[in-house]
C-alpha cells in the first residue's frame, strides 16, 4: 500500500517550522544578500517532522528555501536505531550523510552499510530506505521539486 503525503502536508510542514524561501529560515542562519545563505549548525532550532508514515522521532532543521515550492535543503536527526520506512520522492534526492553509521537499503532489498560521511545522489521515483546504526544520526538533503512522500513496503533482505 502507498501513503502519499501531499504538496499541502509539505506547506504544512514548512509554515510549521517558519521557513519561506526570502526568510531568515531560523535561528543561526545568516544572508549577505541574494542567494547567500550561511548557518551555524550547531545554533539550528529543531522540531518534530511529524509526517503519515515516519515513525515518531526524527527531527527537522530547515536550512533555505521552500520544501512545497522545491529547493529545499534540510537537515534531518534521527536517534540510534531509527529507521526511516521504504519510501521514494517525485525529486531527484542528494544526501549528505553528516553523522553516524547506518545502512542503505535499496528497492531490491541490498543492503550496504555506511559510517559518516557519505554522499548519497537518488533520481526521483527511487525506493529506499534508511536504518540509523548504534548512534544519533545527522545528515542533510535537498530536493529539487517540491517535497513529497511515498511510502512503500519494506522489500525483503537480500
Amino acid at each position: 500500500m502507498m501513503l502519499r503525503v501531499s504538496v499541502v502536508a509539505a506547506v504544512a510542514l514548512v509554515s510549521a517550522i517558519g521557513t519561506s524561501l526570502g526568510e531568515q529560515p531560523t535561528k543561526g542562519s545568516y544572508s549577505f544578500g541574494p542567494d547567500q545563505t550561511i548557518v551555524d549548525i550547531g545554533m539550528l532550532a529543531w522540531a518534530p517532522l511529524k509526517l503519515d508514515g515516519l515513525p515518531e522521532g526524527i527531527e527537522i532543521a530547515t536550512l533555505r528555501g521552500d520544501l512545497a515550492k522545491g529547493g529545499g535543503e534540510i537537515l534531518l536527526r534521527t536517534p540510534p536505531g531509527y529507521v526511516v520506512p521504504n519510501h521514494s520522492h517525485t525529486s531527484d534526492e542528494l544526501y549528505v550523510w553528516l553523522k553516524g553509521p547506518f545502512t542503505y537499503v535499496a528497492a531490491d532489498g541490498t543492503r550496504q552499510q555506511m559510517s559518516a560521511p557519505a554522499y548519497i545522489s537518488l533520481p526521483g521515483h527511487t525506493p529506499h530506505a534508511l536504518e540509523c546504526g548504534s548512534e544519533q544520526c545527522v545528515f542533510y538533503l535537498r530536493y529539487a521539486r517540491p517535497f513529497d512522500l511515498q511510502v512503500h513496503a519494506m522489500p525483503a533482505h537480500k
